[in-house]
């Protein structure tokens, strides 16, 4: 990689996905705080474990390229508005209120992400036979007729879904009002990254598809995401910047 990354205009998310093995290669299991310890712990299978300790190391990697703050000063806190609880719900950095992230985990796959502004993302990784569409419920209607008529229905329930799931991440919807989302009339364009890029409530809603994990990503941010590499260390830059060196 680069010796240094160009800097994200404040607006972008600061994105990266990589799988569960490139991020525990030179990740730190010490930096969870206990109630991640106790949650990682409680997962019985390997990989279901790895995707998510790798995910909450990869978030804080996030947070500090755009924060400036190191790595291993970065707590992250999960708080439930609805049960009042810690331990799930949405994510925060204890004392960067301003710094907003998210993350997810699939098995061989994890997205993360930290911006200045709401965030959501989103990934989920292939299954071997194709069969996606029975797994997502939460279409419209329209959504639903939708799939009919394309070439391949089951990628097309998928990216609806993660692209829903991002959205409710970012705070533009519950789970409960999934299927009353309706992106079929999101109207799109491809970006020189070969992104679907559309717009949802004022929030960018991008999505891709990533051939070496055998992964569909999604984001739903402030502006079209930067997209980096788990590899680059994170470094300090001034607020509304991220770079590595």
């Amino acid at each position: 990689m680069s010796a240094r990354m160009r800097r994200a205009p404040a607006r972008r998310p600061l994105v990266v996905v990589a799988t569960p093995a490139e991020v525990l290669a030179n990740g730190d299991v010490g930096l969870l705080g206990a109630a991640e310890r106790q949650r990682s712990t409680s997962l019985h299978d390997p990989a279901d474990r790895a995707a998510y300790v790798a995910a909450h190391l990869l978030v804080r990697r996030c947070a500090a390229a755009l924060s400036g703050r190191p790595v291993a000063d970065l707590a992250v806190h999960q708080w439930c508005a609805d049960c009042g609880t810690a331990g799930h719900g949405r994510p925060s950095i204890a004392g960067s209120p301003d710094v907003h992230i998210s993350w997810a985990h699939s098995r061989g796959a994890v997205v993360a992400a930290a911006s200045w502004h709401p965030v959501g993302v989103d990934v989920e990784t292939f299954p071997p036979d194709g069969s996606v569409v029975g797994r997502f419920p939460g279409l419209a209607p329209a959504e639903q007729w939708q799939l009919r008529s394309v070439p391949d229905p089951s990628l097309l329930a998928l990216r609806h879904w993660v692209r829903k799931e991002c959205l409710v991440k970012a705070g533009a919807a519950t789970l409960d009002q999934v299927d009353r989302i309706d992106l079929s009339r999101v109207v799109e364009r491809h970006d020189r990254a070969g992104r679907s890029v559309g717009r949802y409530r004022g929030l960018r809603l991008v999505d891709w598809r990533d051939s070496t994990r055998r992964a569909l990503v999604a984001v739903a941010g402030a502006g079209v995401p930067a997209v980096r590499s788990s590899t680059e260390p994170a470094t300090a830059h001034r607020k509304g910047q991220c770079g590595v060196e």
